[in-house]
Parts: structure tokens; C-alpha cells; sequence
């Protein structure tokens, strides 16, 4: 058997020890760093902040209100109308209702709007109007501290008129205007009760498929997505 000196026998020891040394050090220099919390570089995500409010009387504003929501990864809240509106009699009645400024009785009548920073009111328009749950919702809260955004839609194309100058038929402009006031109104309802508005999207659905609500909407997210960064004068500057 072969016999090593003592003296290099010490000398395999000690440089044994200093790498088992090396490796403990190591060993608990990771786990001290796995404790630690790791920064995020991801993009902070605000979206939880934002509250959808809508009504639907014929599903179509819950299809976008929906659409929406998967989009931001929002919160949602259905306003119940509780007087029946379906059907050609309940049609009516909505008209009648909106044109009068009439209120309903509506489930949830106050909601708890405080965790939210973004507020998006999606109604159907009625005469032109927004429809009387959403009116009589809005009269109920206070927006104080919220950006709101009002994301409608109809019939027609609210815009459709905007085309027309001071010079064109009497007909045209009398709609332009008469539109143009009941956008201006539906603004008040929001700024009076304390909202900070910043503008009005707006998807034209009839004889609308699904599908084709669906892609009416989602053309409109970024234009959502910018205004929560806008200060509102530049909103309605640029006419969003």
C-alpha cells in the first residue's frame, strides 16, 4: 500500500475543507437570494381599477359590455330595469320614457363605486338619448374623481350627420343640431354628477350580427384605452 507524506495528507484535508467551505457558502448565498423578493418588470396592470355599468334591453349592449370586459380585464355591473320593456309595447315605452327624461325603478339603484379609477357606462340610445335605467342610474351615484367614458349604441350612426355645414339643407342641419344637443346633454348627466368625462364611442347595430357587434366594439379599445390617459379638454378637442 503506498503511504503519502503527513504533511501532504494535511494539505488534501485542508483543501477538501475549503471546497466543502466554498460550496456552503454557496449553497446558503442561493437560498438567502430565493427569500429575497424579485423586482417586476412587468407592466403595471390598472385595469382591475376599471368598472363596467351597463343596461341591455336587447342583449346587445351586454354583448359589448362583455366584449369589453374580456378585453380590459374589467369589472362588470348590470343595472336591472324592473318595468317589463320587451317587446314592440315595451319599445314604445322606452321612447316614450327617454323623450320625457322619465326615471324607472332599476336594480342596483346605488352601487359602490369607490375601488374603481375608470368608469364605462354602456347603454342603448333611446330617442336619441341615453336610455332611461342608465339615466336613472347616473341621477342615483356620484362620479366624483372618476373618468368616465359613454360607449352607446343604436339604430343609426350618431355621427352620421356631422358631415353636414351651416350651409346645407334645413333638414340636415336641424338633426345635426338636434343630435349634437342630445350628446350634449348625455355629457351634463355624467359632469354633474361629479364625473370627469372624457368621451363618447359609439357602435351602430342594426341588423347587426353578433359578430359584427363584437368587431364594432373591439374596434373601439384602443380609443378606450387612450382616453383613461387623456385629460379631458383634449378629449373633447379632438372629438372623441
Amino acid at each position: 500500500m503506498q503511504h503519502y507524506p503527513a504533511k501532504m495528507n494535511r494539505a488534501v484535508f485542508s483543501h477538501c475543507s475549503m471546497n466543502l467551505l466554498t460550496k456552503t457558502i454557496a449553497v446558503l448565498a442561493l437560498g438567502f437570494f430565493m427569500l429575497l423578493p424579485f423586482p417586476s418588470f412587468a407592466q403595471e396592470n390598472t385595469d382591475n381599477k376599471t368598472l363596467i355599468i351597463y343596461y341591455s334591453r336587447t342583449g346587445k349592449s351586454s354583448l359589448i359590455s362583455k366584449t369589453l370586459q374580456k378585453e380590459l380585464n374589467a369589472q362588470i355591473l348590470e343595472i336591472k330595469d324592473l318595468e317589463d320593456r320587451s317587446g314592440g309595447l315595451g319599445y314604445a315605452g322606452a321612447g316614450f320614457d327617454a323623450f320625457f327624461d322619465r326615471h324607472t325603478t332599476i336594480e342596483p339603484a346605488k352601487a359602490d363605486l369607490s375601488p374603481y379609477s375608470n368608469i364605462i357606462i354602456v347603454s342603448p340610445i333611446w330617442n336619441w338619448k341615453l336610455s332611461t335605467p342608465i339615466h336613472t342610474f347616473i341621477e342615483c351615484n356620484r362620479f366624483d374623481g372618476k373618468k368616465l367614458v359613454l360607449f352607446t349604441n343604436g339604430n343609426n350612426d350618431i355621427r352620421k350627420y356631422e358631415q353636414y355645414d351651416d350651409n346645407s339643407p334645413f333638414i340636415k342641419r336641424f338633426f345635426r343640431d338636434y343630435i349634437r344637443g342630445k350628446s350634449k346633454s348625455s355629457r351634463d348627466y355624467v359632469t354633474a354628477s361629479g364625473g370627469d368625462y372624457l368621451g363618447h364611442c359609439h357602435v351602430e347595430t342594426l341588423e347587426a350580427s353578433d359578430d359584427q357587434i363584437i368587431n364594432g366594439t373591439l374596434k373601439q379599445i384602443d380609443k378606450v384605452k387612450n382616453a383613461f390617459s387623456i385629460k379631458t379638454a383634449k378629449a373633447e378637442k379632438q372629438g372623441f
